[in-house]
This record gives C-alpha cells, structure tokens and sequence, in this order.
C-alpha cells in the first residue's frame, strides 16, 4: 500500500474507515467484570478481552 500525503481515519458505527476505505469492523460488549471485543477483517476475526479501568487486557486472540 502506498503513503498517502493526507491520513484519514474514523470508526463510524463500528466500521473503521480510513483513505483506503474500510479496513475492519469492531463491536465490544460487557460481561460481568469483563469487556469483550471482536475485531473483523482481511486477515480473520480477532478478540480481545480487558477489565475496564485498570489497563488490563489480552489482545490478538485470533478466533477465525
């Protein structure tokens, strides 16, 4: 991908959208003490699990 002279991105309803379009869709929920993220896009779905407020996670747990 080549650099682009201006940077754009924004989340927008969950989808992630930057100069070279949309690049992932997220969508976090709580359970229990836990936030739950899922992360879907080119390369598979991802998830990361944290304790909010205490900067506590796990991240890049490759789930598809």
């Amino acid at each position: 991908m080549s650099k682009s002279p201006i940077n754009f991105e924004k989340t927008i309803a969950g989808f992630n959208i930057t100069e070279h379009g949309v690049r992932s869709y997220s969508k976090s929920f709580q359970l229990g003490p836990f936030q739950l993220t899922l992360n879907a896009r080119g390369t598979g779905v991802y998830g990361s699990v944290s304790l909010p407020g205490t900067g506590l996670s796990k991240t890049g747990i490759k789930l598809f």
